[in-house]
Protein backbone atom coordinates (compact mmCIF):
# COMPACT_ATOMS: atom_id res chain seq x y z
CA UNK A 1 0.00 0.00 0.00
CA UNK A 2 1.44 3.35 -1.03
CA UNK A 3 0.98 6.24 1.36
CA UNK A 4 1.37 9.90 0.52
CA UNK A 5 4.19 11.70 2.26
CA UNK A 6 4.95 15.36 2.71
CA UNK A 7 7.15 16.84 -0.07
CA UNK A 8 10.81 17.28 0.72
CA UNK A 9 12.47 20.70 0.79
CA UNK A 10 14.02 20.12 -2.67
CA UNK A 11 10.63 19.07 -4.09
CA UNK A 12 8.92 22.16 -2.72
CA UNK A 13 11.64 24.36 -4.15
CA UNK A 14 11.19 22.72 -7.56
CA UNK A 15 7.50 23.61 -7.62
CA UNK A 16 8.29 27.18 -6.59
CA UNK A 17 7.33 27.19 -2.90
CA UNK A 18 9.78 29.06 -0.69
CA UNK A 19 9.98 27.21 2.62
CA UNK A 20 10.93 29.01 5.85
CA UNK A 21 14.51 28.51 7.00
CA UNK A 22 14.92 30.59 10.17
CA UNK A 23 12.90 30.46 13.38
CA UNK A 24 11.38 33.88 12.66
CA UNK A 25 10.32 32.74 9.20
CA UNK A 26 8.74 29.61 10.67
CA UNK A 27 6.69 31.73 13.06
CA UNK A 28 5.65 34.09 10.26
CA UNK A 29 4.86 31.04 8.12
CA UNK A 30 2.34 29.85 10.72
CA UNK A 31 0.89 33.35 11.10
CA UNK A 32 0.49 33.65 7.33
CA UNK A 33 -1.67 30.52 7.34
CA UNK A 34 -3.69 31.42 10.45
CA UNK A 35 -4.09 35.20 10.70
CA UNK A 36 -6.09 35.00 13.94
CA UNK A 37 -3.40 32.98 15.74
CA UNK A 38 -1.12 35.87 16.69
CA UNK A 39 -3.84 38.12 18.08
CA UNK A 40 -5.41 35.17 19.91
CA UNK A 41 -2.11 34.60 21.70
CA UNK A 42 -1.96 38.29 22.61
CA UNK A 43 -5.52 38.14 23.95
CA UNK A 44 -4.69 35.14 26.15
CA UNK A 45 -1.58 36.86 27.52
CA UNK A 46 -3.62 39.98 28.32
CA UNK A 47 -6.24 37.94 30.17
CA UNK A 48 -3.58 36.20 32.25
CA UNK A 49 -1.83 39.50 33.01
CA UNK A 50 -4.99 41.32 34.08
CA UNK A 51 -6.27 38.31 36.02
CA UNK A 52 -3.08 38.23 38.07
CA UNK A 53 -2.84 42.02 38.36
CA UNK A 54 -6.42 42.35 39.57
CA UNK A 55 -6.15 39.61 42.15
CA UNK A 56 -8.47 37.29 40.26
CA UNK A 57 -11.21 39.82 39.56
CA UNK A 58 -10.76 40.22 35.81
CA UNK A 59 -12.46 36.92 34.93
CA UNK A 60 -15.35 37.42 37.34
CA UNK A 61 -18.76 37.25 35.66
CA UNK A 62 -19.56 40.83 36.64
CA UNK A 63 -16.40 42.31 35.14
CA UNK A 64 -16.37 40.06 32.08
CA UNK A 65 -19.91 41.19 31.28
CA UNK A 66 -18.51 44.72 31.01
CA UNK A 67 -15.55 43.66 28.86
CA UNK A 68 -17.72 41.53 26.58
CA UNK A 69 -20.31 44.31 26.36
CA UNK A 70 -17.63 46.65 25.02
CA UNK A 71 -16.28 43.84 22.83
CA UNK A 72 -19.71 43.38 21.32
CA UNK A 73 -20.15 47.09 20.56
CA UNK A 74 -16.67 47.45 19.07
CA UNK A 75 -16.80 44.08 17.33
CA UNK A 76 -19.91 44.85 15.29
CA UNK A 77 -18.42 48.08 13.99
CA UNK A 78 -14.98 46.49 13.54
CA UNK A 79 -16.32 43.66 11.37
CA UNK A 80 -18.23 46.27 9.35
CA UNK A 81 -14.97 48.10 8.74
CA UNK A 82 -13.28 44.82 7.81
CA UNK A 83 -15.72 44.25 4.95
CA UNK A 84 -14.89 47.70 3.60
CA UNK A 85 -11.17 47.69 4.30
CA UNK A 86 -10.79 44.45 2.34
CA UNK A 87 -12.12 46.31 -0.72
CA UNK A 88 -9.69 49.17 -0.09
CA UNK A 89 -12.31 51.55 1.34
CA UNK A 90 -13.12 52.86 4.82
CA UNK A 91 -16.14 54.38 6.58
CA UNK A 92 -15.63 56.99 9.29
CA UNK A 93 -19.34 57.76 9.60
CA UNK A 94 -20.32 54.51 11.33
CA UNK A 95 -20.30 56.16 14.76
CA UNK A 96 -22.96 58.63 13.59
CA UNK A 97 -25.09 55.79 12.21
CA UNK A 98 -24.57 54.07 15.56
CA UNK A 99 -26.22 57.09 17.24
CA UNK A 100 -28.87 57.92 14.64
CA UNK A 101 -30.55 54.52 14.20
CA UNK A 102 -31.55 53.93 17.85
CA UNK A 103 -32.50 57.60 18.22
CA UNK A 104 -35.02 57.21 15.40
CA UNK A 105 -36.22 53.91 16.91
CA UNK A 106 -36.92 55.46 20.31
CA UNK A 107 -38.55 58.59 18.85
CA UNK A 108 -40.90 56.46 16.76
CA UNK A 109 -41.86 54.57 19.90
CA UNK A 110 -42.54 57.51 22.23
CA UNK A 111 -44.06 59.87 19.65
CA UNK A 112 -46.06 57.53 17.42
CA UNK A 113 -46.37 54.47 19.64
CA UNK A 114 -44.55 52.26 17.16
CA UNK A 115 -43.27 48.96 18.65
CA UNK A 116 -39.53 48.92 19.26
CA UNK A 117 -39.12 45.95 16.92
CA UNK A 118 -40.58 47.95 14.03
CA UNK A 119 -38.51 51.01 14.96
CA UNK A 120 -35.39 48.82 15.07
CA UNK A 121 -36.11 47.53 11.56
CA UNK A 122 -36.52 51.12 10.35
CA UNK A 123 -33.26 52.12 12.09
CA UNK A 124 -31.32 49.28 10.46
CA UNK A 125 -32.85 50.10 7.08
CA UNK A 126 -31.76 53.71 7.60
CA UNK A 127 -28.21 52.52 8.32
CA UNK A 128 -28.24 50.46 5.12
CA UNK A 129 -29.49 53.53 3.21
CA UNK A 130 -26.68 55.67 4.62
CA UNK A 131 -24.20 53.02 3.49
CA UNK A 132 -25.79 52.99 0.04
CA UNK A 133 -25.42 56.76 -0.29
CA UNK A 134 -21.79 56.59 0.87
CA UNK A 135 -21.10 53.85 -1.64
CA UNK A 136 -22.73 55.64 -4.57
CA UNK A 137 -20.85 58.88 -3.87
CA UNK A 138 -17.59 56.96 -3.59
CA UNK A 139 -17.85 54.76 -6.69
CA UNK A 140 -19.90 56.97 -9.02
CA UNK A 141 -18.41 60.37 -8.29
CA UNK A 142 -14.92 59.00 -7.52
CA UNK A 143 -14.75 60.79 -4.19
CA UNK A 144 -12.32 59.03 -1.81
CA UNK A 145 -14.30 57.15 0.83
CA UNK A 146 -12.33 58.91 3.56
CA UNK A 147 -13.70 62.29 2.41
CA UNK A 148 -17.19 60.95 1.66
CA UNK A 149 -17.67 59.42 5.07
CA UNK A 150 -16.16 62.36 6.96
CA UNK A 151 -18.81 64.52 5.32
CA UNK A 152 -21.51 61.99 6.22
CA UNK A 153 -20.16 61.85 9.77
CA UNK A 154 -20.69 65.56 10.37
CA UNK A 155 -24.00 65.60 8.47
CA UNK A 156 -25.55 62.78 10.51
CA UNK A 157 -24.05 64.03 13.76
CA UNK A 158 -25.66 67.42 13.14
CA UNK A 159 -29.02 65.78 12.49
CA UNK A 160 -28.89 63.69 15.66
CA UNK A 161 -27.98 66.55 18.00
CA UNK A 162 -30.63 68.85 16.51
CA UNK A 163 -33.59 66.44 16.60
CA UNK A 164 -34.21 66.56 20.36
CA UNK A 165 -32.00 69.48 21.42
CA UNK A 166 -29.07 67.11 21.86
CA UNK A 167 -30.73 65.46 24.87
CA UNK A 168 -30.69 61.72 25.62
CA UNK A 169 -34.08 60.02 25.39
CA UNK A 170 -35.16 57.33 27.84
CA UNK A 171 -36.05 54.25 25.83
CA UNK A 172 -39.20 52.32 26.78
CA UNK A 173 -38.75 48.73 27.90
CA UNK A 174 -40.69 46.24 25.79
CA UNK A 175 -40.36 42.55 26.47
CA UNK A 176 -39.18 40.30 25.00
CA UNK A 177 -37.49 42.78 22.60
CA UNK A 178 -35.42 44.50 25.29
CA UNK A 179 -34.20 41.26 26.88
CA UNK A 180 -33.38 39.67 23.52
CA UNK A 181 -31.40 42.62 22.20
CA UNK A 182 -29.48 43.95 25.18
CA UNK A 183 -31.31 44.41 28.49
CA UNK A 184 -29.48 42.59 31.28
CA UNK A 185 -31.72 40.74 33.72
CA UNK A 186 -28.77 39.17 35.54
CA UNK A 187 -28.73 39.30 39.33
CA UNK A 188 -25.86 38.05 41.53
CA UNK A 189 -28.26 35.42 42.92
CA UNK A 190 -28.94 34.04 39.41
CA UNK A 191 -27.01 31.21 37.84
CA UNK A 192 -24.66 32.29 35.08
CA UNK A 193 -26.14 29.56 32.87
CA UNK A 194 -29.74 30.69 33.33
CA UNK A 195 -31.69 32.89 30.90
CA UNK A 196 -31.03 35.89 33.16
CA UNK A 197 -27.34 35.03 33.15
CA UNK A 198 -27.31 34.85 29.35
CA UNK A 199 -28.83 38.34 29.06
CA UNK A 200 -25.71 39.77 30.74
CA UNK A 201 -23.80 38.77 27.59
CA UNK A 202 -26.51 39.40 24.97
CA UNK A 203 -24.58 42.10 23.01
CA UNK A 204 -21.58 39.80 22.73
CA UNK A 205 -23.73 36.84 21.62
CA UNK A 206 -25.30 38.90 18.83
CA UNK A 207 -21.87 40.09 17.73
CA UNK A 208 -20.55 36.52 17.58
CA UNK A 209 -23.51 35.54 15.38
CA UNK A 210 -22.98 38.46 13.00
CA UNK A 211 -19.21 37.89 12.84
CA UNK A 212 -19.71 34.17 12.16
CA UNK A 213 -22.17 34.97 9.37
CA UNK A 214 -19.80 37.48 7.72
CA UNK A 215 -16.88 35.07 8.11
CA UNK A 216 -18.87 32.47 6.16
CA UNK A 217 -19.72 35.09 3.54
CA UNK A 218 -16.05 36.01 3.10
CA UNK A 219 -14.74 32.45 3.00
CA UNK A 220 -17.53 30.41 1.44
CA UNK A 221 -19.43 32.59 -1.05
CA UNK A 222 -18.83 34.14 -4.45
CA UNK A 223 -19.60 37.54 -2.98
CA UNK A 224 -16.79 37.07 -0.46
CA UNK A 225 -14.38 35.98 -3.16
CA UNK A 226 -15.28 39.03 -5.25
CA UNK A 227 -14.87 41.28 -2.20
CA UNK A 228 -11.31 40.03 -1.68
CA UNK A 229 -10.56 40.21 -5.41
CA UNK A 230 -11.75 43.83 -5.53
CA UNK A 231 -9.29 44.87 -2.85
CA UNK A 232 -6.42 42.68 -4.06
CA UNK A 233 -6.39 43.78 -7.71
CA UNK A 234 -9.31 45.91 -8.82
CA UNK A 235 -8.13 46.07 -12.46
CA UNK A 236 -7.72 42.32 -12.67
CA UNK A 237 -11.08 41.80 -10.93
CA UNK A 238 -12.82 43.98 -13.51
CA UNK A 239 -11.15 42.08 -16.36
CA UNK A 240 -12.58 38.77 -15.14
CA UNK A 241 -16.07 40.22 -14.85
CA UNK A 242 -16.32 41.23 -11.18
CA UNK A 243 -18.65 44.20 -10.74
CA UNK A 244 -16.32 45.98 -8.36
CA UNK A 245 -18.46 49.10 -7.97
CA UNK A 246 -21.45 47.00 -6.94
CA UNK A 247 -19.31 44.99 -4.53
CA UNK A 248 -18.11 48.17 -2.84
CA UNK A 249 -21.61 49.64 -2.56
CA UNK A 250 -22.94 46.39 -1.07
CA UNK A 251 -20.18 46.39 1.54
CA UNK A 252 -20.92 50.00 2.43
CA UNK A 253 -24.54 48.92 2.97
CA UNK A 254 -23.47 45.98 5.15
CA UNK A 255 -21.30 48.33 7.21
CA UNK A 256 -24.16 50.79 7.72
CA UNK A 257 -26.53 48.02 8.76
CA UNK A 258 -24.02 46.59 11.25
CA UNK A 259 -23.42 50.03 12.81
CA UNK A 260 -27.17 50.65 13.14
CA UNK A 261 -27.66 47.22 14.72
CA UNK A 262 -24.84 47.91 17.19
CA UNK A 263 -26.49 51.19 18.20
CA UNK A 264 -29.85 49.50 18.73
CA UNK A 265 -28.29 46.83 20.94
CA UNK A 266 -26.47 49.53 22.92
CA UNK A 267 -29.73 51.44 23.46
CA UNK A 268 -31.60 48.29 24.50
CA UNK A 269 -28.87 47.61 27.05
CA UNK A 270 -28.85 51.03 28.69
CA UNK A 271 -32.51 51.93 28.02
CA UNK A 272 -31.40 55.30 26.66
CA UNK A 273 -30.71 56.79 23.23
CA UNK A 274 -27.84 59.23 23.60
CA UNK A 275 -26.83 61.41 20.60
CA UNK A 276 -23.26 61.46 21.94
CA UNK A 277 -23.03 57.66 22.29
CA UNK A 278 -21.33 57.26 18.93
CA UNK A 279 -18.37 59.59 19.11
CA UNK A 280 -15.78 59.47 16.27
CA UNK A 281 -13.44 57.84 18.78
CA UNK A 282 -15.69 54.76 18.68
CA UNK A 283 -15.05 54.32 14.95
CA UNK A 284 -11.31 54.83 15.40
CA UNK A 285 -11.22 52.16 18.10
CA UNK A 286 -13.16 49.81 15.83
CA UNK A 287 -10.68 50.42 13.02
CA UNK A 288 -7.89 49.73 15.50
CA UNK A 289 -9.58 46.45 16.45
CA UNK A 290 -9.82 45.47 12.77
CA UNK A 291 -6.15 46.26 12.16
CA UNK A 292 -5.01 44.48 15.32
CA UNK A 293 -7.12 41.51 14.22
CA UNK A 294 -5.16 41.15 10.97
CA UNK A 295 -6.97 43.28 8.39
CA UNK A 296 -4.70 45.25 6.08
CA UNK A 297 -5.35 48.94 5.52
CA UNK A 298 -4.05 48.44 1.99
CA UNK A 299 -6.98 46.19 1.09
CA UNK A 300 -7.18 42.66 -0.27
CA UNK A 301 -6.96 40.78 3.01
CA UNK A 302 -8.80 40.64 6.30
CA UNK A 303 -10.56 38.38 8.73
CA UNK A 304 -13.95 38.77 10.39
CA UNK A 305 -13.04 36.54 13.33
CA UNK A 306 -9.80 38.46 13.83
CA UNK A 307 -11.77 41.69 14.17
CA UNK A 308 -13.74 40.19 17.06
CA UNK A 309 -10.55 39.09 18.80
CA UNK A 310 -9.08 42.53 18.14
CA UNK A 311 -12.17 44.13 19.69
CA UNK A 312 -11.69 41.94 22.76
CA UNK A 313 -8.07 43.10 23.03
CA UNK A 314 -9.10 46.77 22.81
CA UNK A 315 -11.92 46.29 25.35
CA UNK A 316 -9.56 44.42 27.68
CA UNK A 317 -6.99 47.20 27.51
CA UNK A 318 -9.62 49.89 28.13
CA UNK A 319 -11.08 48.14 31.17
CA UNK A 320 -8.22 46.01 32.47
CA UNK A 321 -5.69 48.81 32.87
CA UNK A 322 -8.18 50.83 34.89
CA UNK A 323 -8.96 47.80 37.03
CA UNK A 324 -5.32 47.32 38.03
CA UNK A 325 -4.99 50.99 38.95
CA UNK A 326 -3.57 52.60 35.80
CA UNK A 327 -4.89 55.91 34.55
CA UNK A 328 -7.56 55.67 31.85
CA UNK A 329 -5.40 57.58 29.36
CA UNK A 330 -2.65 54.95 29.57
CA UNK A 331 -4.78 52.53 27.54
CA UNK A 332 -4.44 54.85 24.54
CA UNK A 333 -0.65 54.49 24.71
CA UNK A 334 -0.85 50.70 24.65
CA UNK A 335 -3.49 50.81 21.93
CA UNK A 336 -1.28 53.01 19.73
CA UNK A 337 1.68 50.67 20.19
CA UNK A 338 -0.56 47.68 19.42
CA UNK A 339 -1.76 49.24 16.14
CA UNK A 340 1.77 50.00 14.93
CA UNK A 341 3.01 46.54 15.96
CA UNK A 342 0.05 44.89 14.23
CA UNK A 343 0.72 46.76 11.00
CA UNK A 344 4.43 45.85 11.07
CA UNK A 345 3.52 42.20 11.62
CA UNK A 346 0.90 42.32 8.85
CA UNK A 347 3.43 43.70 6.35
CA UNK A 348 6.00 41.05 7.26
CA UNK A 349 3.43 38.26 6.95
CA UNK A 350 2.31 39.57 3.55
CA UNK A 351 5.92 39.65 2.36
CA UNK A 352 6.40 36.04 3.46
CA UNK A 353 3.20 35.02 1.72
CA UNK A 354 4.48 36.64 -1.48
CA UNK A 355 7.80 34.81 -1.19
CA UNK A 356 6.04 31.49 -0.78
CA UNK A 357 4.25 32.06 -4.07
CA UNK A 358 7.46 32.79 -6.02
Amino acid sequence: MVTASEPSREETRKVGIAMPTTMLERVLFLLSRYREASIAVVAIILVIYFQIGSGGGFLSSQFMSVVLRDTGRLGLIAVAEVMLMITGEIDLSLSSTFSLAPYIMVLMSIVWGVPLAVGAAVGIALGVLVGFVNGIITVRFRVPSLITTVGTLFFLQGIVVSIYNSQPIVAPVEEPFSAIFGESLFDPSDSLWSWHGLTAFTPFVWTVLVVAALALVLNRTTFGLHTIATGSNIVGAKEIGVRTDRIKVCNFMIAGGCAAFAGIINTAQFASADPQAGSPFLTLQAIAAAVIGGTSLLGGSGTAIGSLIGAFVVASLNNGLVMIGAQATVSDIYLGVAIVAAMILSVQVDRLRTRRRL
